[in-house]
């Protein structure tokens, strides 16, 4: 199985911006000797719910400093840029990391975003659809012409070309029944965040494999599509249980605090339309634990937790978040090492029939 880091840089009112930065640098610097196999980072605006608008930036920087570790868009907010603009961006990225680079694409982003990046909200998923197939023939390496509703271009060659072929692994994120259509739709893997419930996507993968099918793909590219897909829990690891819970309730409960105001009505922020606005109600921190939405406790019980839910979603690669705002450095750098020795070396991969149901073809086995 893979296991990679989420990093929001969110920040916690008793940290400075520098110091968010300063410990989830320490934290992704630290992940590749610890054979974690990505680091993503999210992408946000004007305010402190993620301190990082340019990814690519940040992702360069520890490129730079690592040698294997692959660096992924946690995700690109794709409606707020031109798509060859992101293209040549990433292209770059991916030429100076070794072709180390993963590109999750998103719509996601409040009002305000949408208002001073002159997009409209809603033709966020048509403007993702389409600015996905520029990319594409952006990082084609040959002139093209493209007559696209929202970006048209003639005789474009765009430079450099991305050191992966034919480009750079895409993701969608699928956090709402729409999205998961439009991955089908476009042949790509998913990117799903902790706060949708294992039910749920479950209901989801079955949902995509239709659609799939639908769009005409075997059984066997649904297949490697899904084994492509990330999943997400929050996900803290000390010796002890009670140290563990002490450590993590007030970070945690600080993320849903910023969650639950980013994604208001008074903000204007994006909730999707199939997403059940009950779960943004701010609960206590013992609910959250037994709803999964964290994994927080010794070796072994984030192990059970782990496999309980990959079991049940037949996810092989899955997302950590571990770097939860006000979380103190030490303390995140232990729980990714707790992780990395004693939690993930007993993640077998997964049988995906038996976990998913989905009876698709093996090229190979696992």
């Amino acid at each position: 199985m893979d296991f990679g880091l989420f990093f929001l840089m969110q920040r916690d009112e008793q940290w400075s911006e520098q110091a968010v930065y300063a410990s989830g640098l320490e934290q992704m610097l630290a992940a590749e000797a610890l054979g974690y196999h990505s680091v993503w980072i999210a992408e946000h605006h004007f305010n402190d719910y993620g301190l990082c608008p340019t990814p690519p930036v940040l992702a360069a920087f520890v490129a730079a400093r690592t040698t294997t570790l692959r660096l992924g868009m946690g995700v690109s907010l794709l409606p707020l840029h031109h798509p060859v603009d992101l293209a040549e961006s990433l292209a770059v990225l991916d030429v100076v990391s070794g072709g180390r680079l993963d590109v999750g694409i998103g719509r996601g982003g409040t009002l305000q975003d949408y208002q001073t990046f002159q997009s409209d909200r809603d033709d966020s998923r048509a403007r993702v659809e389409e600015g996905v197939a520029l990319m594409r023939r952006s990082w084609s390496g040959a002139p093209f012409d493209f007559p696209g509703r929202f970006h048209s271009a003639e005789q474009l060659h765009v430079r450099p070309q991305p050191v992966q072929r034919p480009h750079p692994p895409l993701f969608i994120a699928s956090n709402s029944e729409e999205s998961v259509l439009s991955a089908a739709r476009l042949g790509l893997p998913t990117l799903s965040s902790f706060f949708v419930p294992v039910p749920e996507l479950q209901r989801r993968h079955r949902l995509y494999r239709e659609a799939s099918l639908a769009a005409g793909r075997s059984p066997a590219e649904i297949e490697a599509l899904e084994a492509r897909s990330w999943g997400m829990r929050v996900v803290h690891v000390a010796p002890e249980h009670g140290e563990a819970l002490r450590a993590t309730e007030a970070p945690f409960m600080g993320y849903q605090r910023r969650m639950a105001v980013l994604r208001s009505d008074a903000t204007g922020g994006s909730v999707p339309g199939s997403f059940d606005r009950s779960l943004l109600r701010l609960r206590s921190f013992r609910e959250y634990l037994a709803d999964g939405w964290a994994l927080v406790g010794t070796p072994a019980e984030v192990t059970r937790g782990l496999q309980q839910f990959c079991e049940a979603t037949g996810y092989e690669r899955v997302l950590l978040v571990m770097a939860l705002p006000g979380l103190r450095t030490e303390l995140a750098l232990r729980s990714m090492r707790l992780f990395a020795e004693a939690v993930a070396p007993k993640m077998a991969p997964l049988d995906r029939v038996a976990a998913t149901g989905f009876a698709g073809t093996r090229s190979s086995p696992r």
